[in-house]
């Protein structure tokens, strides 16, 4: 209330602004006082005892909360329905034969991410998963069936690739994973050629 006098006084004197309470999805950390967030806001919890208020519709973590581990943010990639099935992968530009995405994430443990590829004519497919550090990330090319035509191999610099040569014209999947007890954060680079 006080702010708001302030600006009425001064509104008199020079231009001044008011609050504009729409602020997006953004996540902002949450006061102490009441009120701890803006009107149409809600405070939440991000799974670390850290609270973050949100406007309707925002997300706090990009696959689900995880405590302890900063996953990269690849909402958009993963959409409505996640990329977490061949049913639901993420489909490439189809005029781009060389695409590199990231950050992504495999985030929680156990998360699969799909991403489908169209290659127009009779082709080769590579992938090619690179993390900065802890443990590997998998990647494979499946058909469009969901058979495994290669699975990737690691070249202990952190990247794993696979590669499969003469694919007929075709939708086919890059499917990348870890362990099941691992979470960690990627990037995903494939050639159609």
């Amino acid at each position: 209330m006080r702010s708001l006098l302030a600006c009425f006084v001064l509104t008199a004197a020079a231009a001044c602004s008011p609050f504009n309470p729409e602020l997006g999805e953004t996540p902002y950390l949450c006061g102490t006082e009441d009120p701890v967030c803006p009107e149409g806001y809600t405070c939440q919890d991000t799974g670390s005892g850290r609270m973050v208020y949100l406007g309707e519709g925002g997300m706090i973590t990009v696959d689900a909360a995880v405590p302890g581990f900063q996953c990269a943010d690849d909402g958009i990639l993963n959409g409505p329905s996640g990329n977490d099935s061949r049913d639901h992968a993420y489909f490439l530009p189809p005029n781009m034969p060389n695409i590199t995405l990231g950050p992504l994430s495999i985030c929680p443990e156990g998360d699969l991410d799909h991403y489908s590829v169209q290659i127009p004519a009779m082709g080769n497919l590579e992938a090619v998963a690179t993390w900065d550090s802890g443990s590997p990330i998998m990647v494979k090319i499946l058909g469009a069936g969901g058979q495994t035509l290669n699975n990737g191999v690691g070249n202990g610099e952190r990247s794993t690739r696979a590669f499969v040569a003469n694919l007929p014209a075709g939708i086919y999947y890059v499917q990348v994973s870890a362990d099941p007890s691992v979470k960690n954060n990627y990037k995903l680079s494939v050639k159609v050629n």
